[in-house]
């Protein structure tokens, strides 16, 4: 297909850039935003009081264009969830893309998921495959080996499935939509499941998407349109840089799983038992293993609390039990 035929496509798309301290990769952030074939966007870039040359770049940036505006925080908000919020508030558009700072994207990215989008109204996100990437913008591989252990052709191509089933079959395991920069969602959704918790500093978007496709179906691209960004200054980079005993809590999932459990009761939103019974396992297994880890730090009570539960719930098993044991 002819790329010039995308820019006929009309319907508006509202694209949150949040950014703190991503210099570096700022400008090939920007063009990639500016350079889409789907050219009807309105653009808020967000600047968490970053103290490096962020601001110059983007006040420089949004000179030349004038679909881009600029947002500058006074004080660090300390929570990238608390930036998408902020965003998605600003949008005057239902379809919403969240293009991180350090993240690339192809130019048909936009395209392909608004059509997608446009498609189906029960849609409540639409997602593509993503490159990894690394600092110097080499591709180093794709995600599709983080979900052929789960199914080894469900991601060879496109599909669209209902959102409670996408949750059952894969996401309550583990987040298969890895990056939000992949992802085009509704507005009315995001609003509706009460936004982002600004409370999280790791697992937000997971927890998002939990809480979206309860209330609407997923659709999935199979081309790899966008480029995940590895680097010591990520999110995720920057929670394993923290001292392990503040750390570890959070490079488990069990706040946001026990929070999930709490989101379903209090929406009335019926999962399958089983997969309700997985989400209490790793709950469990969450549990367990700081147990282990609180014995290790001669944290005893505690620790010997959390290897007991996640021994007797949901189910009984003894493998924390005779590890905590070799500990002791």
């Amino acid at each position: 297909m002819d790329k010039t035929l995308y820019k006929q496509v009309s319907v508006p798309v509202t694209v949150v850039i949040p950014n703190y301290n991503h210099a570096a990769y700022l400008r090939q952030r920007l063009k990639s935003v500016a350079g889409q074939l789907h050219a009807n966007l309105q653009v808020h870039v967000l600047d968490d009081c970053s103290n490096d040359e962020s601001r110059h770049i983007i006040q420089e940036f949004v000179k030349h264009d004038d679909r881009f505006c600029f947002n500058f925080n006074e004080t660090n908000s300390g929570s990238t969830f608390s930036q998408w919020n902020k965003g998605v508030s600003l949008a005057e558009n239902d379809l919403v893309w969240i293009a991180e700072s350090d993240d690339m994207a192809d130019d048909t990215l936009l395209t392909r998921l608004v059509e997608v989008m446009e498609s189906d109204a029960s849609i409540a996100l639409a997602y593509c495959q993503s490159q990894r990437m690394n600092s110097a913008s080499e591709v180093t591989g794709d995600w599709k080996d983080f979900t052929d252990s789960m199914d080894a052709t469900q991601f060879d191509t496109d599909f669209v499935m209902d959102g409670k089933e996408y949750i059952s079959r894969f996401l309550i395991h583990r987040n298969t939509i890895p990056n939000a920069s992949a992802v085009l969602f509704r507005k009315t959704i995001f609003e509706q499941v009460g936004g982002a918790p600004a409370h999280f500093r790791t697992n937000g978007d997971w927890f998002m998407w939990l809480k979206m496709l309860c209330f609407g179906k997923v659709a999935y691209v199979a081309e790899p349109l966008n480029y995940f960004r590895y680097h010591d200054r990520s999110v995720i980079a920057r929670a394993h840089q923290n001292p392990v005993a503040c750390s570890y809590y959070e490079q488990y999932d069990r706040t946001m799983r026990k929070e999930f459990a709490v989101f379903l009761k209090q929406k009335h939103i019926l999962l399958s038992p089983a997969t309700c019974r997985q989400n209490k396992y790793f709950i469990s297994i969450d549990e367990g293993n700081e147990g282990l880890f609180k014995l290790k730090q001669g944290e005893y009570i505690k620790g010997w609390f959390q290897v007991l539960y996640a021994s007797f719930c949901p189910r009984f098993k003894t493998g924390f039990i005779k590890k905590a044991l070799r500990l002791v």
